[in-house]
């Protein structure tokens, strides 16, 4: 297992398993939903470890990410004016943060989901 420390010293081992074809797929098809190679979901298995399912990363719009980069720049600049220590006023501070939570607010709104996803 990767986490015994006398298995790093030794090279690994061949295991041969005989399984119809049948059973073959299905393992694989397990393996691959939990996002795992068949080897990875046969060593949990019989190491006893819980084993869990990845999701899969939603599709995310590039206009969105391009959104999120521009607001998280603003934010970036505020960050690095207040760590050179630059003579920032508190309105104009205010207002950039503001103007910050609308666009992340309308962002917000234009992707939310009518309907949130299952959790499995």
């Amino acid at each position: 297992m990767a986490n015994d420390p006398s298995a790093a010293s030794e090279p690994a081992r061949w295991i041969k398993l005989r399984a119809s074809a049948a059973e073959r797929a299905r393992w694989q098809a397990l393996a691959a939903s939990r996002g795992m190679s068949l080897s990875e979901l046969i060593r949990a298995s019989l190491g006893g470890l819980r084993l869990r399912t990845r999701r899969e990363v939603p599709p995310v719009a590039p206009e969105l990410l391009r959104e999120l980069a521009r607001i998280g720049n603003n934010l970036n600049q505020l960050a690095r004016a207040a760590n050179r220590h630059e003579p920032v006023t508190a309105t104009a501070l205010l207002s950039r943060l503001i103007e910050i939570d609308r666009d992340l607010g309308a962002l917000r709104a234009a992707h939310t989901r009518a309907d949130p996803p299952e959790r499995g």
